[in-house]
């Protein structure tokens, strides 16, 4: 996206429910169930504004998320004529937009080896498609966006990953000193107001990024604005709302920085870049599912697994999933709706894309209950009275690990910086469905912290060999792991790695 596309569609009138992030333009809109998200979904479709350039959309229980582009570059000078027709669609529709609900996260993967080296493998192994540059992005606009940061070989590499998460300008300052209020710190404001590099107790490093919805004047690129906050029951103003270029978690210093974006001119006087930890208590943290609802869940997931009539419905992380093809955005949300009218579809997330329909089957993430494999044999039935062909294979949910010791405690800084829920003991989880979920890789005393960071990537074990196989082809090779083990280890020519598992969706016997 070139900049003048980004700054033309911030200043652009009509468009105050939408932000931008990684994904481009966003906006979240509060509906009262399923039904009424998929009437809205179909509605918007029907626009002939986007016929050319279909929308992503993600449909809850409790809203509904519209991204007008799969990735930030690819913004064009009628993006803010398509919101404002999305925000007219929803004003009929009697909804209301949540600006502040909407965040998106990227994935940085370090590497002093020349790019092209280890794009190949990471290709393979997600199942990514390549973008502009050093992006890679999912093709079906499910997973975290990556993009590959080139080390000077001469340095030493200390964390091969590191995380960027891209909030509305309104919401960063809020986020953050929950975030400092729940053991983390600042680690460096030296580039605010372009980004804001915060760290755990255990020193895992990442970016609170506003720069994609944050102009910067030309002539000022170092006097952050003051910004009207929503602080989620923390009360009062902040400022210093920073923007993000690049991160390098363990190495940014490494790295270096890049520009500062434009400034708006009538930006409000300096704010203190440097925030204090609160010593408040902020309120009680989301619980998405406590260890007696995960044992249930687990029980439910095996049910899945041995009905011989759900082949539709694999089990990744996230729970039972279904993709059906479907060849347009407007008969995905036809299909939507028609999922929408059955009992019990208040516990579905739907995805619409121009090419299908994502489903995903659980009640609070995890939690399913007995009614749910008759909800899941019911859209089963229902998509091939449609006409949309199940594919399996496109399937797949991308979790971030974080290794840390016990003592260091990081889950609550990542919990309040992300504003994620808690999953059991080990997990935060994005309530929406859309950002990857975070587990917490305790360590053993005497194991040394090298790589804070890993990606989990959940599949079919349909699949599973297949992408291990590709990913190999594209120069990696298996670190450990095993078929027989549910999952397996891979390293790219740089040392980086990533889970692919088959676990989830697999018997205990391995077959």
């Amino acid at each position: 996206m070139g900049q003048d596309q980004r700054l033309g569609f911030l200043a652009a009138d009509g468009l105050d429910g939408w932000r931008v992030a990684y994904c481009g333009p966003i906006a979240r809109f509060a509906t009262g169930s399923v039904r009424d998200g998929t009437a809205f979904a179909t509605a918007v479709t029907a626009l002939d504004a986007l016929a050319q350039h279909p929308p992503l959309i993600d449909i809850r229980p409790d809203g509904v998320i519209v991204r007008l582009c799969a990735d930030l570059i690819d913004l064009d000078d009628g993006a803010a004529d398509r919101a404002r027709a999305v925000t007219a669609i929803a004003r009929e529709h009697g909804l209301t937009p949540e600006p502040h609900r909407t965040q998106d996260v990227q994935v940085a993967i370090a590497t002093s080896r020349p790019v092209d080296e280890v794009l190949p493998f990471w290709r393979a192994a997600l199942g990514y498609a390549d973008h502009v540059g050093d992006d890679l992005v999912d093709p079906r606009g499910r997973g975290p966006s990556v993009w590959f940061q080139p080390l000077d070989p001469a340095k030493r590499l200390r964390h091969a990953m590191h995380l960027d998460l891209a909030v509305p300008r309104e919401i960063a300052t809020a986020r953050l000193e929950a975030a400092l209020g729940a053991g983390g710190r600042v680690a460096s404001d030296a580039e605010v107001p372009q980004f804001w590099t915060c760290a755990d107790a255990a020193g895992n490093k990442v970016d609170l990024v506003t720069w994609p919805d944050l102009p910067v004047q030309e002539d000022d690129p170092a006097s952050p604005a003051l910004l009207e906050v929503d602080r989620g029951g923390v009360g009062g103003t902040v400022g210093s709302v920073g923007a993000h270029a690049a991160n390098e978690a363990g190495a940014m210093s490494e790295a270096g920085a890049t520009a500062a974006p434009e400034r708006l001119a009538d930006a409000a006087p300096p704010a203190p870049a440097r925030i204090a930890p609160l010593v408040t208590a902020g309120p009680a943290p989301l619980v998405a599912a406590g260890p007696a609802e995960l044992a249930r869940g687990e029980a439910m997931f095996g049910a899945f697994r041995a009905a011989s009539d759900l082949d539709d419905w694999p089990v990744v992380f996230w729970g039972p999933t279904a993709w059906f093809d479907t060849g347009s955005l407007a008969r995905s949300a036809a299909l939507a709706a028609e999922f929408a009218g059955l009992d019990g579809a208040d516990r579905l997330h739907l995805d619409l894309r121009a090419d299908g329909l994502a489903v995903r089957l659980a009640r609070d993430l995890t939690e399913l209950v007995e009614s749910d494999l008759d909800v899941a044999k019911e859209i089963s039935a229902v998509s091939a009275t449609f006409g949309a062909r199940p594919d399996p294979s496109k399937v797949q949910v991308v979790q971030i690990a974080i290794a840390s010791k016990a003592e260091a405690g990081v889950r609550p800084f990542w919990r309040e910086l992300f504003a994620y829920a808690e999953h059991g003991d080990e997990d935060l989880v994005d309530l929406d469905g859309r950002g990857p979920s975070l587990w917490f890789q305790e360590l053993e005393p005497e194991k040394p912290l090298r790589h804070a960071f890993h990606l989990d990537v959940s599949v079919p074990r349909a699949v599973g060999r297949a992408r291990v196989e590709a990913a190999l082809r594209a120069g990696g090779r298996i670190a450990a792991g095993s078929e027989e083990g549910g999952w397996w280890t891979l390293a790219d020519p740089a040392g980086n790695k990533v889970d692919i598992a088959i676990w989830a969706d697999r018997d205990g016997t391995g077959e």
